[in-house]
């Protein structure tokens, strides 16, 4: 599920992931945001990756989501797939909750609102690592199937007037 944010006014695309703990933003992205970086003493572990550490902290920086707008620390690490990842610390501070099946975040604090999120529909499911590792038995070989199914183009037929 992703939701567009601004950061200090410039737009950017945020992934809500109620497994992350922080607001984590790319390291790529501090200069582009114009964001000064506090230095910070930590490591990040993500599952399907080695521990790394936190690059710094930027303070008090405008987020505006939806009608909600205001200051958080983001915590700034190094990421090769988002830019922008919104976890539970940004969810209790502004009392949201995630509604995924109405594609939808409610915000419940200063100004209660209902906010659409951009959830991914390409049909395609996809299988995590932790989700094969545990269909894995041990000293059995293990197989992973796909399959892409196409809708076929139907013809309808004229309306009769």
């Amino acid at each position: 599920m992703f939701v567009d944010v601004k950061i200090h006014g410039k737009p950017i695309r945020a992934m809500i992931d109620t497994g992350a703990t922080h607001i984590y933003l790319a390291s790529a992205e501090v200069e582009g945001f114009g964001l000064v970086l506090e230095k910070e003493v930590g490591q990040v572990k993500a599952i399907n990756s080695a521990a790394q550490p936190i690059a710094g902290v930027a303070k008090s920086v405008l987020i505006k989501v939806g009608p909600f707008e205001g200051k958080t620390n983001l915590s700034v690490v190094v990421t090769d797939d988002f830019k922008l990842i919104l976890g539970l610390e940004f969810l209790q501070d502004t009392r949201t909750a995630v509604l995924p099946h109405v594609d939808s975040l409610m915000m419940l604090g200063v100004k209660p609102c209902i906010i659409p999120i951009l959830a991914r529909r390409t049909g395609e499911k996809n299988l995590s690592a932790m989700q094969f590792k545990k269909g894995c038995k041990w000293n059995e070989p293990s197989y992973l199937c796909t399959s892409r199914f196409e809708k076929l183009n139907r013809c309808r037929s004229p309306s009769l007037a």
